[in-house]
């Protein structure tokens, strides 16, 4: 059998997949959003929280007719999309009866060595 890596993840125990953070001035989409609501809004004469509820409810009413991309967008937004499942394979077996495999050949080899030790 293959030899088993020392790490199984990326990372360090407590180290940072992103040291820096986000870059500073940088601004999230719900921002971007508002803030373009607030402009068109301003432009047009109408009441920021108004145009959004107008916004909202044109994109309820389209997806009664049938046209779902914006009440799917705003619900994975809101509530998270949801999980879609893979049955990920190799040469017929699935994955996880190897990595069972793998982690009791390494528990067998760290006894072996504790043992030796001793």
């Amino acid at each position: 059998m293959s030899k088993v890596p020392k790490q199984l993840t990326p990372f360090k125990k407590g180290q940072s997949g992103n040291p820096k953070g986000r870059p500073i001035g940088s601004r999230s989409f719900k921002t971007l959003v508002n803030e373009a609501i607030i402009k068109i809004a301003t432009d047009t004469g109408q009441d920021p929280l108004e145009l959004e509820r107008d916004i909202v409810v044109k994109g309820l009413l389209s997806a009664r007719k049938g046209d779902y991309r914006f009440y799917k967008d705003t619900m994975d937004r809101v509530h998270g999309s949801a999980t879609q499942k893979t049955d990920i394979t190799t040469g017929g077996e699935k994955i996880q009866p190897v990595l069972v495999e793998i982690i009791n050949d390494k528990q067998t080899t760290d006894d072996t060595n504790s043992e030796g030790a001793e």
